[in-house]
């Protein structure tokens, strides 16, 4: 009869845990600023909410390994583009968007669809 080690289960458990992401609350900014941290296939925070009428400025940071871009996308276009941001660096750009849900994305190759992507609700 084989038996599974206590220890073996609970660093599976960990790496389960692990793996679930920030799939908390959206986070609030009431400020006119906002920090997102990319990393390879993955936007942190995946959600924010921003008022409405307000210029807000988003500061973006690389974290991971690869290249990545930065966009905010409504139904029908791109309403923010930050080109290719290297491993370590970040850029920053000011916008005001209508009331809406938005798309933060990666345009870079299939990183939108490996999960490099969220949500910006202005409102």
């Amino acid at each position: 009869m084989h038996r599974t080690r206590p220890s073996l289960l609970l660093g599976i458990l960990a790496l389960a845990i692990g793996g679930c992401g920030d799939a908390g609350a959206p986070v609030r900014e009431r400020g006119d600023a906002f920090t997102l941290t990319l990393d390879d296939y993955l936007i942190r925070p995946q959600e924010v909410r921003v008022p409405k009428g307000k210029r807000m400025t988003v500061t973006v940071i690389n974290q991971g390994r690869l290249g990545h871009t930065f966009r905010i996308r409504s139904v029908n276009h791109n309403v923010l583009r930050i080109a290719t941001i290297k491993p370590g660096e970040r850029a920053s750009r000011s916008f005001q968007l209508a009331a809406g849900n938005y798309t933060m994305f990666c345009a870079i190759a299939n990183h939108e669809e490996l999960g490099m992507s969220g949500t910006l609700t202005v409102g």
